[in-house]
Formats: structure tokens, C-alpha cells, sequence
């Protein structure tokens, strides 16, 4: 390993143009694992970071939690001061308005007063494509395959009759390694 190219930062290697983690400083494992004991503490250092990670996510969650029920609480603050008393602000507001102006404004905030368009909404769209001319162009009628519905077999029998349609991967096997299970993390 070309150290050049790492930072050292505590007790790990970090890449110098990425910033992505690149091992431990101390070498306690090689580039291979050529034994039962290299992997076994290649197994034990997993788990210790995993545990690790999940110790730093669930602290991570208690911080968000905490903080979410500080914003929900600054939320109702806002929301009581509006509903007591945005009407009558409005109304003072609007009387302090001179000219074409449409936002009083003072050192704390401003109001604003704009005039929105009407908009159309359409309550029921199946009845409203029976009635909305088509000379409009409005109506567009879609079609959706379900992959699901289509049995095994006739599936393969599209793929083998119209190859530019349909396609069908191959199987295949995928492995995951980890140390933390499900139950080690429950509470």
C-alpha cells in the first residue's frame, strides 16, 4: 500500500482524494485472509464496528427525536400566534398601506397581500372525459402491463417469440456478511 496517498486520522487511513476509509493504521490484517484465525478476527472486528454503527445510530435517533418534539413545540407556538392573532395583524397591515403597495412591513416581518387566479379542478375525471370535448386534446388514455399477472410460462414463451420485446435475466446468488443480527439490536 502506497501510504502516500492516505491521511492518518486516529487510528485508521483515510484516502486523500476521496476521503473514503481505507483501513485500519495498525495492519492487523493483511490483503488476504489465509487462515481460520485472520478470519475470525476479520468476523470479530465486524462486529465491533457494527455494533459500533448502531450504538452512533441510535444516539444519532435520540438527538433527532428530541429535537423533533423541541420543532413540533415551536410549531404550535406559531401556529396558536397565528390562528389568535394573524387576522388582526392582517387588518392593521392593510390599513397602513398607501398607494399600489401590497406588503407592509416592520422590523420583525412583513405582510404581504396578493390576488390569487381562480383555479379549475376536476372532482370526478371519469365522468369529466365523457363531456370535455375531444377536439381539446385533454383526454389521454394510458395502458399499464402488470409484470405479476403474466404467468412463468408465458413468460418464457414471449421472451423466446419476440426477443426485441421482452427479456428475462439470469438467476443469480447474492450473500450478505454481517455480525449484528436483528435481535442483537432490539431493545
Amino acid at each position: 500500500m502506497d501510504k502516500s496517498k492516505f491521511d492518518i486520522i486516529g487510528d485508521s487511513y483515510y484516502e486523500i482524494e476521496t476521503g473514503e476509509y481505507a483501513g485500519p493504521v495498525d495492519g492487523w490484517l493483511g490483503e488476504e485472509l489465509a487462515s481460520e484465525d485472520q478470519v475470525l478476527l476479520a468476523m470479530q472486528k465486524l462486529l465491533q464496528y457494527e455494533t459500533e454503527l448502531k450504538a452512533q445510530q441510535l444516539a444519532m435517533q435520540s438527538v433527532v427525536e428530541r429535537t423533533k418534539a423541541m420543532v413540533k413545540d415551536k410549531e404550535r407556538k406559531v401556529q396558536w400566534i397565528q390562528a389568535r392573532y394573524g387576522a388582526q395583524i392582517a387588518d392593521f397591515a392593510k390599513k397602513q398601506l398607501t398607494g399600489k403597495a401590497k406588503t407592509w412591513k416592520c422590523p420583525w416581518g412583513q405582510v404581504s397581500f396578493r390576488t390569487s387566479t381562480p383555479s379549475f379542478s376536476i372532482l370526478d375525471e371519469e365522468k369529466a372525459s365523457y363531456v370535455i370535448p375531444l377536439t381539446l386534446d385533454a383526454i389521454k388514455i394510458e395502458h399499464k402491463v402488470y409484470k405479476s399477472k403474466i404467468p412463468r410460462e408465458v413468460q418464457l414463451t414471449l421472451v423466446e417469440q419476440y426477443p426485441e420485446l421482452f427479456s428475462m435475466t439470469e438467476a443469480t446468488e447474492n450473500f450478505t456478511v454481517k455480525a449484528l443480527t436483528a435481535t442483537d439490536t432490539e431493545e
